[in-house]
């Protein structure tokens, strides 16, 4: 909805959705990664189901045929029919929203502008905010027992590693495993091996930029040092690097009136000017179903959200969940 908004002593148009689509064009590199690699996929038919608030969803699949003899073909042997099986998957649809404020008389008094600032920084705020959920959320999945043959440590690190994990975890379907997420000590012990190239980005302007995404054994790599580390007798340290496959995560967006609105209180402090943000959504673990525990509202907490005990298999095999996870050492400092 058209209006305005105040910076120091100037007025400026504001529409709320035309700063949220702006909001969503600054790059995320973190996301970008995962999305152009398959990890995380826009689903259009979550988005459908969802569409009208809901905040769980179902989504029904077909298992594979079973692996059984076929019938002698010789003219007098009768042809035997199996049937089909399938099940479904129920997903979680989170909402966020977030404030922020500024005191008038800052920009009345200085040259800062601190709603400027605000505005400014919202999206990359956001965007950090999406790598948690998407670590916690993996973390919760993995934790589950059904899903413990996913989750492989390694005593020693070298230039097969990563390619070892993956066949372990999923054996011939190990080509499937596009993208990890990695602490930097996981990364430079790849550098020094000789096994990584770094990416590039290059924005709409022409302008390439070297990113934090290396390439290893043909899986690209985030580099996010709030990867977990352990802290072993001795000093040792190991760390969880995350596995994804392709439509390993499924994403859709459902729909918020006022994503991002101004207002402003006159009388406190003489003046406050604040600016507030909404948004529901879902990241799903393919192949798992989240199980709404009893005290939850319409939304679940991140404490929810990424509990193991809320989340359960839905397929039948933890090798057709493309979500891992590689415990080793780094690179000694």
């Amino acid at each position: 909805m058209p209006g305005t908004l105040t910076i120091g002593n100037t007025q400026y148009p504001f529409d709320e959705e035309i700063f949220a689509l702006e909001w969503g064009q600054v790059p995320d590199l973190y996301r970008n990664a995962m999305v152009s690699s398959g990890a995380m996929v826009e689903d259009a038919y979550i988005a459908s189901l969802i569409a009208n608030g809901s905040n769980l969803f179902t989504i029904p699949f077909f298992n594979d045929l079973a692996d059984e003899e076929e019938d002698n073909y010789d003219g007098k042997t009768d042809m035997t029919a199996s049937e089909s099986s399938g099940a479904s998957q129920t997903g979680v649809v989170f909402g966020r929203m977030k404030a922020w404020k500024a005191p008038q008389f800052v920009s009345d008094f200085t040259t800062a502008k601190p709603m400027a600032h605000i505005a400014s920084r919202i999206s990359p705020f956001y965007q950090r905010r999406t790598q948690k959920n998407i670590l916690g959320i993996s973390n919760g999945v993995l934790g589950v027992a059904d899903m413990a043959a996913n989750a492989v440590a390694k005593a020693k690190l070298d230039e097969n590693t990563l390619s070892d994990v993956c066949q372990e975890i999923w054996g011939d379907r190990k080509g499937l495993i596009v993208m990890a997420i990695m602490h930097s000590a996981v990364a430079q012990e790849f550098e020094d091996l000789n096994r990584s190239n770094f990416l590039r980005y290059t924005d709409a302007n022409g302008m390439t930029t070297e990113v934090r995404t290396i390439n290893v054994n043909g899986i690209t790599c985030l580099i996010d040092d709030t990867m977990p580390a352990t802290v072993a007798e001795g000093g040792a340290k190991t760390y969880d690097t995350y596995l994804y496959g392709v439509g390993a995560l499924r994403h859709a967006s459902a729909p918020v009136e006022h994503p991002v609105e101004f207002w402003r209180d006159p009388v406190a402090n003489g003046g406050m000017d604040f600016i507030g943000t909404r948004r529901r959504e879902t990241i799903h673990p393919n192949g798992m179903s989240f199980k709404a525990p009893t005290k939850m509202g319409e939304s679940p907490t991140n404490d929810q959200l990424f509990a193991k005990a809320n989340w359960q298999m839905a397929y039948p095999d933890a090798r057709g969940i493309l979500i891992g996870k590689m415990t080793t050492p780094g690179h000694e400092a």
